[in-house]
């Protein structure tokens, strides 16, 4: 089984990184690290925090953790201890003090139309909101604080170039969006919290509350939340990073070496124990295109013995079509297996599951067990899970890069992370794993003839 029951009892002292592909058993390997580390009966054992980034993996790490009780053991997203934890240094007055989603976008782009004031006509500003959105989340997640630090800055996982006069400009939308947000009561949103947790942290001299960290699927937490859970632990406590960069959906690109962790070696898990042969042999194709982005973190994956039908991709008429397809499948493999129908998003599963019985993964919805039946979700909340079967609905070329993504993006830094998508999604899959699309398939997917069983309804 290779190095993966090791793991679990490492030293209770210091940094551990642990990097491997999808289906090698990272996610119950932190499990049982954490459960070890909980447990009272264990020289320098103490309370643990089990750290990841949606809260879907977080029901399911509870659910691998039933009949173990560990009193002292935390299992939450970062963004629920971040809360927490500032809420213990009194800057949680209020409710609504943090910005979601939706109202930080309209700040940002009111942040915008009041510094385009101030420069002469310019296509800059014409870009899309979500482009600023996503340049403010990466000069957050980086730790960065000040302009002259952005300006000296390497924009890694930025494929679009950023000359010194216009990152200026986006400065200056960070200042405005910032005092707009501060004006309505706001003092943090979900990308930037971490700034303040780490800067609290460093003037904090009260006891730690944890003792061990074990940050699973850490590749989706940005560089300043990791840096801030390495400043949450003692002297004598340990972090643990759990994490595989052929996943990295967030768009940070930044190695766990800037990430505050000091390591002698790092543990690696190679073997496939989820996939069939033919399903990895997809997503090592898929990893392999040059569009995936390339990281020295990226552990190449040894292939898995275990035998299963090569993928089918269904060629259809129209997505009414596929949503037939889909649904065929869908209740006939639920009847034996875990079936989940994993979409681009919400709207898409919602659509491709309508009129046929099957349960929503989502947030605080989401109660995992492994019944026979079958189940709908997003590429992004499936990360960390696995199913017999994956249905994979509307891959087709208009939709897959996702549009938004690409207005916002560009082309090049949109094909990468709707790569990486595709591949969370393949790599949910145990046996069995159908794709469908119209109108001609993504050019995000490869295409070599021995991959799939082609078909037409």
């Amino acid at each position: 089984m290779g190095r993966q029951p090791y793991v679990a009892y490492l030293p209770p002292k210091g940094h551990q990184v642990v990097l491997g592909t999808a289906g090698t058993g990272k996610t119950v390997m932190a499990m049982l690290r954490a459960l070890y580390l909980s447990d009272p009966g264990v020289e320098g054992s103490g309370r643990t925090l089990l750290v990841t980034y949606n809260n879907a993996l977080v029901k399911y790490l509870s659910h691998l953790s039933q009949g173990k009780p560990a009193p002292s053991l935390d299992i939450r997203t970062y963004a629920k201890f971040a809360r927490g934890y500032l809420n213990s240094r009194g800057l949680m007055n209020g409710w609504n003090v943090i910005a979601d989603a939706e109202p930080r976008r309209r700040m940002i782009d009111s942040a915008i139309r009041d510094v385009k004031k101030k420069y002469k006509p310019h296509s800059f500003f014409e870009r899309e909101t979500g482009w600023f959105q996503d340049e403010l989340a990466w000069i957050a997640g980086m730790g960065i604080r000040t302009e002259s630090d952005y300006l000296g800055a390497e924009r890694l996982g930025r494929r679009t170039p950023l000359s010194a006069d216009l990152r200026k400009v986006v400065w200056r939308i960070r200042d405005t969006y910032r005092e707009i947000r501060t004006e309505k009561g706001q003092r943090f949103d979900w990308s930037d919290i971490a700034l303040t947790v780490h800067d609290q942290l460093a003037i904090d001299d009260r006891s730690r509350l944890y003792r061990h960290v074990i940050i699973d699927e850490g590749q989706d937490l940005s560089p300043e939340e990791i840096r801030s859970l390495v400043a949450a632990v003692p002297k004598d406590g340990s972090v643990t990073f759990f994490g595989d960069y052929a996943q990295q959906i967030y768009g940070q690109a930044m190695s766990w070496r800037a990430c505050g962790l000091q390591v002698r070696q790092v543990e690696t898990f190679r073997d496939n124990y989820r996939n069939s042969a033919a399903i990895a042999k997809v997503a090592i194709a898929l990893s392999s295109q040059p569009f995936f982005g390339k990281t020295n973190d990226l552990v190449p994956p040894v292939a898995p013995t275990a035998s299963g039908p090569k993928p089918t991709l269904v060629s259809c008429a129209s997505q009414e079509e596929e949503i037939t397809v889909v649904q065929n499948a869908a209740k006939r493999l639920g009847t034996v297996g875990t079936v989940a129908v994993v979409g681009r998003t919400w709207a898409d599963v919602d659509r491709a599951c309508q009129g046929i019985q099957s349960r929503r993964l989502k947030s605080d919805q989401y109660f995992w067990d492994s019944r026979p039946g079958v189940y709908r979700t997003t590429y992004h909340s499936a990360k960390g899970l696995e199913f017999d079967a994956v249905l994979m609905p509307f891959c087709g070329g208009d939709t897959v890069p996702h549009s938004e993504v690409v207005d916002s993006l560009g082309k090049d830094d949109a094909a990468e992370r709707e790569a990486k998508l595709l591949y969370v999604a393949i790599t949910r899959a145990k046996s069995e794993l159908l794709i469908t699309h119209s109108g001609g398939l993504t050019p995000l997917l490869p295409t070599e003839t021995d991959l799939f069983a082609e078909v037409k309804p």
